[in-house]
Parts: structure tokens; sequence; C-alpha cells
């Protein structure tokens, strides 16, 4: 079973970079609960595929105009924990027009039940920075 629930998380990383929105909720059973910082727009408790719709389009809203296909790709490394897939990334993004960048180490954990991620947490280096990028702010 760690082998689908590896594979299954990796075709999540595929489609968020991708903005494949019917990718992304195909990696979901349909009771998610995904967990992001509260400080971030997007952030907060997400409940089922309705949830993961709303945070989908708060991160794209937040986040499409920052990253260009160069700042999607996530340089993912993959750890199998058996029903868990512990995934470790990047976030980025780029303001073109000021030149700011970031580029923050991330860690998230994902349960799997029947080869179907049933929670999702992101735990980040600096969400004071990031939510500071996000807000235009130097």
């Amino acid at each position: 079973m760690s082998y689908e629930n590896l594979e299954n998380t990796r075709r999540l990383f595929k489609a968020v970079e991708e903005r494949d929105v019917a990718g992304v909720l195909a990696a979901y059973d349909p009771e998610i609960v995904i967990r992001d910082a509260e400080s971030l727009p997007y952030g907060g408790i997400h409940h089922g595929l309705e949830g993961a719709k709303q945070h989908i389009e708060g991160a794209a809203q937040a986040w499409n105009h920052l990253q260009s296909e160069a700042e999607r790709k996530m340089d993912a490394v993959f750890l199998d924990a058996g029903e868990y897939v512990v995934v470790l990334w990047r976030l980025k993004g780029l303001d073109v027009s000021s030149s700011r960048k970031l580029d923050s180490p991330t860690v998230s954990v994902y349960k799997h039940r029947e080869g179907r991620i049933v929670e999702s947490q992101m735990f980040y280096s600096d969400t004071v920075a990031i939510a500071q990028f996000l807000a235009g702010k130097p």
C-alpha cells in the first residue's frame, strides 16, 4: 500500500505544479481534511472536496501571478512512512514588479486511506516571510 500512497502523492504534486484542479481533487478522499497556516490568505482547516476546492482557489489567487512555470516546480522529495507520506519541498515565488523572490523550505504530511489522501498538513519554515511576500512587503 505504501507504494500506492507514494504514487498518489507524486500525482498530487504534479497536478499542483500544472494547476490541474481535477488532478488535485482526484488525489483526495471525499472526507479530506486540509490544514494550512492560519496566517496565510488561503489558510485554515478545510473539510471535504468543497473545502479542498476553496483551498485550491485561494492558493491560486494568492500565487498564480507570482509563479511562472519555473517557480511552480517544487523540487519535492517524497518519503514513505507507511500510511503517511512526508514531502520535503520548496515554496517559490517571484514578484516581477519589484524583483522580490521567495524560496522557502516546506514540509507536508499526507495521511492515506485506501490509496487516497484523507489528511494534509503543511509546515512552513517561515510563515511570516511568506505572508509578507504575498502582501507585497519587502
